[in-house]
């Protein structure tokens, strides 16, 4: 084969590569919607939820491409009159206050690959809890998670809207509705199990 050969054979494969990214990427879609959010100290909030939905392969399965969530999701909400927004990987399922009165986040740390990605070791319970740290204006967390959140319900939503439903609002009632088959299931994304363990995470060294 000539170099004018191999030179247009490149082109023709880099020129159709690009056409299937231009494709995914014309085919994404970010998907917003509010839910309402019982909190522990009795008072209700509103919080928006965006998740990107992409063209990508299945588990197990490239090939299989279809349009499937990215778990790369923001929170926004306000309380106490400040405004909170967590953008990140990890599967929020409940929004606390604390007794110092801010509020934290807590979500199964294995959930989406987050523990894995951010070296988060092995703890009982498995829960990863963040905590905003207004000198850095970011979302913090410790080592485990603090006792007062044990047995606390859920109420973040888990069962995320599709690419079809978009703007949707969604009640308490909505939410508990919609995770009744998951809840049922995973007992420890319903309510936080101060006995959960997860297999095959991190340990320290010499743990």
């Amino acid at each position: 084969m000539s170099f004018a050969q191999r030179t247009a054979r490149f082109c023709t494969r880099a020129l159709a590569i690009g056409a299937l990214a231009l494709v995914l990427t014309a085919c994404s879609r970010t998907v917003t919607w509010e839910e309402e959010v019982p909190l522990n100290t009795g008072e209700t909030i509103w919080i928006e939820r965006t998740m990107p939905w992409a063209m990508r392969g299945g588990l197990g399965n490239p090939f299989d491409i279809a349009l499937r969530p990215t778990y790369e999701q923001t929170i926004r909400f306000t309380y106490a009159g400040r405004q909170y927004a967590y953008s990140g990987r990890a599967n929020i399922r409940w929004i606390a206050i604390a007794p110092n009165k801010q509020p934290v986040l807590v979500a199964k740390a294995a959930d989406f690959g987050w523990a894995a990605g951010n070296h988060y070791y092995c703890v009982v319970p498995y829960y990863v809890q963040f905590a905003f740290e207004n000198l850095t204006k970011s979302w913090k967390w410790p080592d485990r998670i603090d006792a007062w959140l044990y047995h606390l319900p859920a109420n973040v939503m888990v069962t995320i809207p599709g690419p079809t439903a978009n703007q949707g609002r969604y009640t308490a009632i909505d939410r508990d509705s919609r995770d009744a088959a998951y809840r049922s299931w995973t007992p420890e994304g319903g309510r936080i199990d101060p006995t959960y363990k997860e297999g095959g995470c991190i340990h320290k060294v010499g743990s």
